[in-house]
This record gives C-alpha cells, structure tokens and sequence, in this order.
C-alpha cells in the first residue's frame, strides 16, 4: 500500500484541477497519468505540493491541529485534514489589512 503523503500527491496530480490544466496546456482533454504527472511535476505542482505538505506536517500545523483537538496530534492524515479544512481562514487572519498594519482613516 502506498502511504499517504504519496497517495495524495497522486490524487492532485490525477485529479480535476490538474486535469483542466494540463488539458489547457496540451490543447486537448488529457487523461492519460503518465502525461498528467509530467505536467504536474514540470509545472511546479509537485513543488507546491511539498510545501503545503511540509507545512501541514510542521511544528504551527501540529500546535494548531493538537489544540483544536485538545490531545497531541501526530497523525498525517488527521494533520493533512486539519490544514486543508482551517489553514485558509489562518491565513486571512494573519493577511488581512488589520492584521498587516494596512488600514487607514479617512477624514
């Protein structure tokens, strides 16, 4: 059985969003895995993919997810979960204006 971090990374590379892209790229519907991997890879989506795995995998991912679930969480696919299903709204916490210092009053 493959593990996880590769199942994953196979699903995004054979799935929907990389299927109309690589498809766009090509001219034509793609369907075909091995051309699907090759764009996903030569196009940086094996690249992104590692970064947002890593940073579910990390020590902010870990703390948020173990708090939310009030016990230490270790797992990569409750991890992986945990960061796809909150980690945008951390996000536009921590990048909204307010956040950044980008508010400003008018008169």
């Amino acid at each position: 059985m493959l593990n996880f971090r590769v199942r994953l990374q196979l699903a995004e590379a054979l799935g929907q969003t990389n299927r109309w892209y690589c498809s766009q790229y090509h001219g034509r519907k793609i369907d075909d895995p091995e051309t699907l991997l090759a764009y996903f890879i030569k196009n940086g989506g094996a690249r992104d993919f590692a970064e947002r795995y890593n940073q579910a995998m990390g020590a902010e991912n870990r703390w948020y997810c173990s708090e939310f679930y009030q016990k230490e969480i270790r797992d990569p696919e409750t991890l992986w979960n945990y960061f796809t299903t909150h980690f945008q709204s951390r996000q536009n916490k921590t990048t909204s204006p307010a956040a950044s210092g980008q508010l400003s009053l008018a008169c």
